[in-house]
């Protein structure tokens, strides 16, 4: 039994595709399949079956998938430790967060333990982040939670954070009364399909207005990044109550009701099997105590 087999085989039971898997790892998905079999035949079991939403682990494969996930994290703790050996390196924290907790939640940890700490900070949407935390390259993310949320990973729940449709100060749905279907006739900025915020508007504009959105710009991180565009057209958005808050897009404004205000669940997540020494717990707690610290706002 090859490690390389059982890594390969951790990520295509985590996608439910060979061809996914394989575009992911860099391989054909033929070596792909000959490493599965070969991991079978060690076996003498079958480890997935097939159906129509892909390939799924039989009662084997689930056993062998949470082994698969303790030798993953243990390799990856292994590599990490002789890296920093070879860098002479100690005390250096990998940590991923999406672009609208940076302020409120990453910065104060962050400066709480700059004496003792080297931080390496990768800032991404919540679906990079995942990616990042399941190949071993943070050690954690501050990201959003939904239930396609692998169960490869361990939790903390920080609380919620709200999304409010926006335009500019002076956009034509701030002065008058307006209802759902007005709104599905605006142009729009939003973010890319696989973005949970994103398929929640799709959804609430479909089944409350019969409308399906077409944006005017798709962006493949917060359309915050484009409050400029925004600010100086008829342009509606999406955005977190964080944002808004931000210098960045002090000309934007919420608009009122009947626009929707979508909750989303935030939380701190690790591999379930990695193992964190004080540093790590001290960053969780600062990170936790950063949430509990906020008097009111978006995140609460």
């Amino acid at each position: 039994m090859e490690l390389n087999d059982l890594l390969w085989f951790k990520r295509v039971a985590e996608r439910a595709s060979v061809r996914r898997a394989a575009a992911e790892l860099g391989v054909s998905q033929p070596a792909l399949s000959k490493s599965i079999r070969r991991l079978e035949t060690s076996f003498g079991l079958k480890l997935f079956e097939r159906s129509a939403r892909g390939v799924l682990l039989t009662d084997a494969g689930r056993v062998v998938y949470q082994r698969a996930i303790e030798i993953s994290d243990w390799s990856l703790n292994v590599s990490a430790d002789v890296a920093g050996l070879k860098s002479g390196s100690t005390g250096s924290l990998r940590v991923g967060v999406v672009p609208a907790l940076i302020q409120t939640l990453l910065i104060p940890a962050v400066k709480a333990m700059l004496e003792q700490s080297r931080f390496a900070i990768r800032v991404q949407l919540s679906d990079q982040l995942f990616q990042l935390l399941s190949n071993g390259e943070i050690d954690c993310a501050i990201a959003a939670m939904d239930d396609r949320v692998s169960n490869e990973f361990n939790h903390q729940l920080l609380g919620q954070q709200r999304s409010l449709v926006v335009g500019r100060i002076h956009h034509p749905l701030q002065k008058r009364a307006f209802d759902v279907a007005d709104l599905g006739a605006q142009q729009w900025v939003l973010s890319s399909r696989n973005i949970v915020l994103r398929q929640w508007v799709d959804r609430f504009m479909r089944d409350e207005a019969g409308v399906q959105l077409v944006p005017a710009v798709e962006v493949d991180a917060t359309p915050a990044v484009l409050a400029p565009l925004i600010e100086s057209t008829d342009l509606l958005t999406v955005i977190t109550e964080d944002a808004l808050a931000s210098a960045a897009c002090r000309k934007l404004r919420a608009l009122p009701a009947p626009a929707p205000v979508w909750r989303l669940d935030i939380g701190l997540f690790w591999r379930r099997t990695a193992q964190f020494g004080p540093q790590m717990e001290r960053f969780r707690s600062l990170v936790a105590g950063a949430q509990a610290s906020r008097s009111g706002g978006a995140f609460q």
